[in-house]
């Protein structure tokens, strides 16, 4: 469903692990975010991101 957004996210060397993406996977079939982009930046960004220093790789690819 996001495959296409994670692989541009290892595309911009934010190394964002399989095991991560599973836990968004399972975040979003969980409800855990409302339907709108502001959460899902937010859910996706602490599922997907464990260093600040690739905030700014996760925002360009987001955009």
């Amino acid at each position: 469903m996001f495959t296409e957004f994670f692989l541009k996210l290892r595309e911009a060397k934010v190394p964002a692990t399989l095991r991560e993406y599973l836990t968004l996977l399972e975040a979003l079939d969980e409800d855990v975010a409302d339907t709108g982009i502001e959460e899902f930046y937010y859910l996706s960004r602490s599922a997907l991101v464990k260093d600040e220093r690739n905030f700014d790789k996760f925002d360009r690819v987001f955009s």
